[in-house]
């Protein structure tokens, strides 16, 4: 049995990078046949080779984003080829006949979507914040990566914080302007305009901020009150500005998509951050769910697709097959439908994000007994 466990396995591995390949293959093709001549622009002349290398590297760190968003469907996806191949080619036959479970035969089915949800968790948490950047970067090595600003308000300090272009990649602000409320940190309301403004994380007794260059006013200028003078401090020789805030860049563009590539850990810290929005914090909790139930139901949709196409009284593979797909797409009808039913403010964050563990567990429950023996 081990044999034949790490042979199923094998097949499974390698159907998950074949669909995998085609897949994000095709993805590729299609972009680079409409964006080929952004990345010649971009590329300014400089040769073929930096051109491959360009391309090389922009479509790396899309096959990252691509695999953390549909890697999912590919595991499920693998599984069903695996045993429409397996039953097509008489191979579980054998298996059933000597008398061991069906459950025991696919024991490899079961293990190596685990393998898959754990790296695909890995990558969520570990890889996708570190090249999070790229996410919303141009084509080619001379793209401009400047995106448009979403002014922004940071509730803990009561600072406005806007711009004329933000760089996530270099958590540059361009054209910064923070508006200091009054009376809370100068006594009468001020603008501080800087040619560029860049967001330093957190070090020693430092706390999380923008250091603002070519600020004017000067700081010697600002009519500080005693909280101003705790948030607002002069750094550097240059005159720059120092304004403790932990809103960084991801919150001054897209604010909508940018906090999927932030850590599990992040979204917690900024859900517990006195910085962000009633809004914004419901935004982070579902997120937060989310990320905890999406393992469960990728292996929920691997219990459910097992019965389905190895039922005992089967219909031929392609009904079977059908029976599966519509089964898988009612799951992810049931997870969109949640989705939509917490961003109208229906039903809660936390709820929403259960509510297909609970239904797809009891759909793959009721199911398990149609399994062949």
């Amino acid at each position: 049995m081990r044999t034949f466990d790490r042979y199923l396995l094998r097949n499974f591995f390698y159907v998950f990078f074949v669909c995998f390949v085609a897949a994000f293959g095709l993805v590729v093709t299609i972009d680079l046949l409409e964006n080929l001549d952004e990345f010649m622009l971009n590329n300014r002349g400089h040769g073929v080779p930096t051109l491959l290398i360009s391309i090389g590297t922009y479509y790396g760190y899309q096959a990252i984003f691509f695999l953390d968003r549909g890697g999912a469907s590919l595991m499920v996806i693998a599984v069903m080829v695996v045993l429409v191949l397996f039953q097509r080619s008489g191979e579980l036959h054998p298996m059933l006949a000597a008398g061991v479970p069906m459950y025991r035969v696919l024991r490899a089915l079961l293990v190596g979507p685990v393998f898959v949800t754990v790296f695909l968790v890995a990558n969520q948490e570990l890889v996708v914040p570190i090249v999070a950047h790229a996410a919303h970067g141009g084509r080619g090595p001379s793209a401009g990566e400047g995106q448009q600003v979403e002014p922004i308000y940071d509730y803990s300090t009561k600072i406005s914080i806007n711009g004329e272009r933000v760089s996530p990649a270099d958590s540059q602000l361009e054209g910064a302007q923070f508006v200091l409320p009054a009376p809370l940190i100068v006594h009468d309301l001020t603008i501080i305009k800087g040619t560029k403004a860049i967001f330093r994380k957190a070090a020693g007794q430092r706390p999380d901020g923008w250091v603002i260059f070519g600020a004017s006013p000067r700081f010697d200028e600002l009519a500080l009150t005693p909280r101003g003078q705790e948030i607002i401090r002069q750094v550097g020789r240059g005159g720059e500005i120092f304004i403790a805030s932990p809103v960084s860049c991801d919150q001054l563009f897209k604010r909508k998509s940018s906090s999927a590539y932030l850590s599990t850990n992040e979204l917690l810290g900024r859900i517990r951050n006195e910085a962000y929005g009633p809004l914004a914090v419901q935004k982070f909790v579902a997120q937060v769910h989310s990320r905890l139930t999406q393992p469960l139901i990728n292996l929920i949709a691997v219990f459910l697709s097992l019965p389905l196409l190895v039922r005992r009284e089967s219909a031929g593979l392609v009904m079977d097959s059908g029976i599966c797909a519509v089964s898988q797409g009612a799951l992810f009808g049931v997870m969109q439908l949640a989705t939509y039913l917490s961003t109208s403010g229906l039903l809660a964050a936390d709820v929403a994000a259960w509510l297909p563990v609970f239904v797809g567990g009891g759909l793959a429950a009721w199911t398990s007994d149609m399994i062949r023996s």
